[in-house]
């Protein structure tokens, strides 16, 4: 059983006399809220081999256990339960979202599949799926009313602070917006020739004000999604690695080093180009208000409240986590064997 609670809850108790050197397969403790369970020690020494303790740890280890069983069986007393037709719509439900998540369709025996190498069979995976459904089920249950009154948006301090001990990270690579007239390579040297000539008199036209540059877009490009726009591309990073890996690393230098509003022919690993840059942005430390993609009004500000407000949730999700635990363990008869 893969491992559902992952937080530590350490309560002093009394510990048992019993040896560790005990035959395996006696309790290393029991669990009593409605029902008494045994955990063996065959299962602890599992435990610790999944989650690659060592037997130094093994008390740590038990305790996690602890907490999973009393945890489940509170869940179970209080009306929290997912029976076979839910584990498997909760499996249905698993395979949709990474199908979304990644853009893929993947036939039943594929997602099947990889339950299977991942979680050693079909239904270890819908179990693993039932026991997640029912710790965040129980938790919103008993806690969710207390954690909805919480406020987690961090304090104009806490985002200053963090910006000051991570300014480095927020950086913008050097830019340009560009716009472009293209030609693609086609294979046959004949016709790629033709194009690049074509292209290389269009630009000197442009320049000498015999055509206009949204002109040449909508009478030569074959970028035909770019004619709508005036053949405008957007930015162009240069730590873009997708541009560089498609069109190529001397295209994507060249356009960062162009005079801005100088239609000029350049050539890439895919075709030939008339680029005319808009704007250049020079590489530089990005302030709080600064935007991170020049295309969105999503600024640093946001970033960092936004995390910073995750993880103040999360936080506080743990504690209610660890403070439902005691509370389930404090109405328990758990015995602790293992020595």
């Amino acid at each position: 059983m893969k491992k559902i609670i992952t937080v530590l809850l350490l309560i002093g108790m009394s510990l048992s006399v019993l040896s560790a050197a005990a035959i395996s397969s006696s309790p290393a403790a029991t669990v009593n809220l409605i029902r008494n369970t045994r955990i063996t020690v065959d299962q602890l020494n599992a435990k610790i081999a999944e989650l690659g303790a060592t037997q130094d740890q093994a008390l740590d280890v038990l305790n996690i256990m602890i907490n999973d069983e009393v945890f489940l069986q509170g869940a179970e007393r209080d009306g929290i339960t997912v029976n076979d037709t839910q584990k498997n719509g909760l499996y249905s439900q698993m395979k949709t979202q990474i199908e979304q998540s990644n853009g893929v369709t993947l036939t039943q025996a594929e997602f099947d599949q990889l339950a299977i190498d991942q979680y050693g069979s079909v239904e270890a995976y819908k179990e693993y799926l039932a026991q997640n459904y029912i710790v965040q089920a129980y938790l919103a249950q008993e806690k969710g009313d207390e954690l909805n009154s919480r406020n987690f948006t961090p304090t104009d301090t806490e985002i200053n602070t963090y910006y000051r001990r991570n300014r480095t990270s927020f950086t913008q690579a050097e830019n340009v917006y560009f716009a472009h007239v293209y030609k693609g390579k086609t294979g046959d040297a004949a016709t790629d020739s033709a194009n690049s000539t074509l292209l290389k008199n269009v630009a000197a036209d442009i320049r000498s004000g015999k055509i206009t540059f949204e002109a040449a877009v909508a009478n030569y490009t074959d970028d035909k999604e770019s004619i709508a726009t005036g053949g405008v591309m957007g930015y162009l990073s240069s730590d873009n690695t997708t541009v560089r890996q498609g069109w190529g690393d001397d295209f994507v230098d060249d356009a960062l080093s162009l005079e801005i509003g100088v239609p000029t022919y350049l050539e890439s690993n895919t075709g030939y180009h008339i680029v005319k840059v808009i704007s250049h942005n020079d590489a530089r430390m990005l302030t709080l208000d600064d935007r991170i993609d020049p295309t969105q009004n999503y600024t640093v500000r946001d970033y960092i409240t936004e995390g910073l407000a995750y993880q103040n949730y999360q936080t506080a999700l743990t504690e209610a986590l660890n403070d439902l635990i005691a509370e389930l363990r404090s109405e328990a008869s758990i015995r602790i064997l293992y020595k």
